[in-house]
């Protein structure tokens, strides 16, 4: 635990000037979990001399569960200037709601809306509705059809339906900690072969105490078809820390 943490702290301090915001929103919904869970999650980092930098990243989450319903919404901003020149800017917003059923699944909708004018598109919105199979295993499966409208860097708006395929995995590790693994794809319903995303997202929980924990996270996006002058695959590391209330 003490080798964990201490590699936590290290992360935190060295890494996360270099990091891109990453929201888990498995970790987030506490599916199958009954009650009201709300959390807030802040990293904040600064350096005088050679150089002026300033890196906040701060995330709030709202999640209400019972034996009928479940619903999320959570809100990430970040930012980070050189010198008083702001260098990256991102926001993210988030919600889902979920129709339990007495099948073999339930039935979901959410929306989304994303900024990141420094890094791959200026803005995109979408929504979306599906289905989310339950699971006996620490596996979730999920399956949807989605909208998705994408403004590039360069002010093209591009509007694509594509399927939302995901499945989210959770391994329990020593004491409290755990590492969740989700992995999503979505192909444009279009061009499936030309036009699809695909993700994977790692994420380390180490409890520090009941209410905080730090979480590590490890990203990585391949978009086959970017808009404009993007990349086609983005990579990003995140560290900050968790307080539940």
């Amino acid at each position: 635990m003490k080798e964990v943490l201490l590699l936590a702290i290290v992360s935190f301090i060295s890494l996360s000037l270099l990091s891109q915001p990453i929201v888990n929103i498995e970790n987030l919904r506490h599916s199958g979990e009954l009650g009201v869970f709300k959390s807030i999650g802040l990293s904040l980092n600064s350096s005088r001399g050679n150089e002026d930098r300033d890196d906040y990243k701060l995330d709030l989450s709202f999640a209400k569960n019972n034996d009928k319903y479940e619903s999320l919404i959570t809100f990430n901003n970040s930012k980070r200037t050189k010198d008083e020149l702001l260098e990256d800017k991102s926001s993210f917003l988030h919600a889902r709601f979920l129709k339990k059923l007495e099948r073999s699944f339930d039935v979901e909708s959410y929306i989304q809306s994303s900024k990141n004018p420094f890094q791959s598109y200026k803005k995109r919105n979408l929504a979306g509705v599906g289905i989310r199979l339950n699971s006996k295993r620490d596996y979730k499966f999920g399956l949807s059809v989605m909208r998705e409208i994408e403004e590039s860097l360069l002010g093209e708006n591009i509007s694509t339906s594509r399927l939302n395929l995901y499945i989210n995995k959770k391994i329990l590790l020593s004491g409290d900690n755990s590492l969740a693994t989700s992995v999503f794809f979505q192909p444009s319903i279009n061009d499936p072969s030309a036009d699809y995303k695909a993700s994977i997202l790692m994420a380390l929980n180490i409890p520090i105490s009941e209410k905080i924990k730090i979480e590590i996270k490890l990203s990585s996006v391949l978009d086959n078809d970017p808009p404009d002058i993007s990349e086609k695959s983005n990579h990003s590391f995140s560290t900050n820390f968790r307080y539940s209330f």
